[in-house]
């Protein structure tokens, strides 16, 4: 969508409705965007919110970047505050959320733009609009494209349309979005502790019984090293619905859950790369750890990325789990600035308890009966979202009720 199609959208919005750049609305201060140099990840540092942290329209603080006391005091414009608003300005440029009391004083990365409203329900209809598809494809037309990424200007965003609604409107809007909300907050809870349940389960066989044999990763499984390029930010395969899944590293190491269904990215039909089949483990490297999960889809995979193909689904379960454990102890198979590359050689050599097949099994059962429960929350949720997508698209097409039903 065009700049124009929108704002020309916009003008034809019911009587009682205006619009305004987000850059001059009364109420709002676009802070700008947060710390250019953070240094390294420090253990007892100030945690602060990156780009990968926001994610389908929620900030993600379970495993911060921290930056050193002296960093965060020097950069205080960026500290952020309660209802302020985060939108992500490299990578997936546009998506935004809302900064709940939880992370309250926390900092922000450079590719993230801070908005700050002093009136709450305009912050609530704000974060709303920053959160629909057309403003999405608005700010990926406004981006400027790199071979590797998307970036957004603030200057840019600044400009963005923002469609002013009535207040009565507005109130009852945010009502029926807070239900939506609430909905899927139970939703992402039963996934997460569906998870927690099988890690639970996990820990407690490994710690049960010390006698099992030890084997090395590479005696388990076939490795595969990525080699695919990521596809340009103006390829046609991201508007693919065939083809197989673009696997990057942010696709695994931003992924809430262990199972991975669908990636930012798809690749156009007849594009180079081995695809690889559902059920591998894919797993990526950063600094503070190694992630891995079990992938749902054919999907090519891309630098930087390993794939882990298991002997059976039993084996596949287990030594998902058993990389998860290890997180930070896997890291020290990586190289480079920031630990992203892996040593496939230093991986491979990885030792690890193999226990009994029937324990195996039995654990694989028991995981896969809960990550079919996640699944299901998680396609609920997604629902849920399409259809806040309807009701925001409804007041560009002028289908949406212009006063609040009595």
């Amino acid at each position: 969508m065009t700049q124009e199609s929108l704002e020309h959208r916009l003008q034809q919005l019911p009587a009682g409705w205006s619009m305004a750049r987000l850059g001059d609305l009364p109420t709002a201060q676009v802070i700008g965007y947060g710390v250019t140099r953070p240094g390294p990840h420090t253990d007892d540092g100030v945690p602060m919110i990156r780009s990968a942290d926001i994610q389908e329209g929620r900030l993600r603080g379970d495993e911060p970047r921290r930056i050193a006391l002296q960093v965060h005091e020097a950069n205080l414009r960026s500290r952020l505050q309660a209802g302020d608003i985060v939108v992500v300005l490299v990578g997936r440029v546009g998506e935004a959320a809302f900064v709940g009391t939880e992370f309250h004083h926390w900092n922000a990365s450079r590719t993230v733009a801070i908005i700050r409203i002093s009136e709450p329900d305009e912050a609530a209809w704000l974060n709303l609009w920053l959160g629909s598809p057309a403003v999405r494809a608005w700010c990926e037309r406004h981006a400027t494209a790199t071979t590797l990424q998307r970036t957004l200007s603030v200057t840019a965003l600044r400009k963005l349309p923002v469609p002013i609604p009535p207040s009565e409107l507005r109130a009852s809007v945010l009502r029926a979005m807070r239900m939506l909300k609430e909905k899927a907050a139970i939703n992402a809870r039963i996934a997460k502790c569906a998870v927690e349940l099988s890690e639970a389960h996990f820990a407690h066989l490994v710690s049960d019984d010390g006698s099992w044999p030890e084997r090395s990763l590479a005696s388990l499984v076939h490795f595969t090293a990525g080699a695919a390029p990521r596809p340009s930010p103006d390829d046609d395969g991201a508007l693919i619905e065939r083809g197989p899944a673009f696997v990057a590293p942010a696709d695994i190491l931003q992924s809430e859950s262990p199972h991975l269904y669908a990636t930012e990215r798809r690749l156009s039909q007849g594009k180079k790369g081995r695809t690889r089949a559902p059920g591998s483990l894919l797993v990526a490297s950063r600094e503070d750890g190694v992630r891995a999960v079990m992938n749902h889809v054919p999907a090519v995979i891309g630098r930087n990325v390993l794939a882990l193909e298991a002997e059976s689904v039993s084996d596949a379960y287990w030594l998902l789990h058993e990389l998860r454990s290890r997180s930070a102890e896997l890291a020290a198979s990586a190289q480079g600035s920031a630990g992203r590359e892996l040593s496939r050689k230093a991986f491979a050599a990885t030792a690890v308890m193999w226990p009994p097949l029937e324990v195996r099994e039995q654990f694989a059962r028991l995981a896969d009966r809960l990550q079919q429960r996640a699944r299901v929350a998680e396609t609920e949720t997604a629902r849920l979202r399409e259809l806040r997508d309807r009701i925001l698209e409804g007041f560009l097409s002028g289908s949406f009720p212009r006063t609040p039903a009595a």
